[in-house]
């Protein structure tokens, strides 16, 4: 079971990667382009922050039950742990705020920029846990 949380953990990234992404794309287009906020833009904007729950959901599961633990050092798991929440947090406040402005700029701008800056730490905990910095 342990084995089985790992992979779907490690697996799950990719989605989680692939939405950032496409939603970071999205919606700075939107902002670059004036555009008007839109169903996809919703979507997205909804998808983003509940999929790096799941992931993060995942990971804590992994970290309660120990299967992290034997693999990783407790300081990695801990700096990982700690980044994602933050990437976390941050999308959540963008989308929040995205979703209170009237002005679709702003909305473009909010969750844009927040999804940004989570994309770069999830880039950035990947990093660090993976070996990769």
């Amino acid at each position: 079971m342990d084995n089985f949380l790992l992979q779907f953990h490690s697996g799950w990234r990719y989605i989680v990667i692939t939405v950032l992404v496409v939603a970071i794309v999205k919606l700075l287009l939107g902002l670059v382009t004036n555009g008007k906020w839109g169903a996809l833009d919703q979507k997205l904007g909804v998808a983003t922050p509940i999929i790096l729950d799941i992931q993060l959901l995942l990971g804590i599961v992994l970290f309660g039950v120990g299967a992290a633990v034997r693999t990783r050092t407790m300081g990695q798991i801990g700096e990982h742990l700690t980044i994602m929440i933050i990437a976390a947090v941050i999308a959540h406040i963008g989308w929040a705020r995205a979703k209170k402005s009237d002005v679709d700029a702003d909305k473009f701008r909010a969750a844009g920029i927040s999804y940004l800056v989570a994309g770069l730490l999830v880039g950035l905990g990947i990093a660090r846990i993976t070996g990769y910095m």
